[in-house]
Formats: structure tokens, sequence, C-alpha cells
């Protein structure tokens, strides 16, 4: 195997985004779906995608660590809060992921700039 074959599943974005932010399938639905809403409920989310809101919720509480997506927290008239979930901007996201690529080529430079010492 050549070693450029480590990287022959990453194609796409999307497939960068899975490799950078450790998403599966599902999860990253939840992000462009969040995306393409624009501000929204947990409840409100799990109805559109036809899943349970706890597993939506555990979904947008990845994406928050990831720092892909934020929550902000909104007064009910009576008392009480909610929840409303945003993603990121798209070009930020794209910003981040482009960071996140040169990272990984300074660090692989490094790596083999010890390539006599290491191995």
């Amino acid at each position: 195997m050549l070693p450029e074959g480590v990287l022959t599943g990453v194609s796409s974005c999307k497939d960068l985004m899975k490799c950078a932010y450790n998403l599966n399938e599902f999860e990253l639905e939840i992000y462009k779906r969040l995306s393409e809403s624009g501000p929204v409920r947990a409840d409100d989310l799990a109805r559109l995608v036809g899943k349970e809101r706890s597993t939506v919720y555990r979904i947008l509480q990845k994406l928050m660590s990831c720092g892909i997506s934020y929550r902000e927290t909104r007064s009910l008239g009576r008392g009480g809060y909610y929840h409303i979930y945003t993603a990121i901007d798209r070009n930020e996201l794209r910003k981040r992921l482009e960071q996140c690529v040169e990272n990984w080529h300074e660090k692989m430079n490094l790596a083999l700039s010890k390539f006599g010492e290491d191995f």
C-alpha cells in the first residue's frame, strides 16, 4: 500500500468534516440540517429528521463540543427558558477546516524533519 492510501478515504468536504471532527454520517446530516434551517430547538430538529429528541440532543452537544454549532438560551413569557441551536456559518467552517489541514500538514512536515532521529 502506498502511503497516500491513508488519505484515500478523504476525497470530499464531507469526508474532511468526518475526519476533522470525528463525525459519522448521521451527525453530519444533523449539522447540515441545522445549517440549512437556521436557529432551531432540539425537539423541532428531531421532528425534522425523524429521530428521538434525546438522540438529536446528544448530537447537538457533540457539534457544540466540536465548535461547529452553538446554543442560545431564550426566555419563555411566563418564566422558564428553552435553547435554540445554530450551526456556525459555512464560511467560518471552511476557514476552520483549512486551518485543520494546515496544522496537519505542519505536523507531518515536522515528523518528516525528525525522520533520521525517530526512525
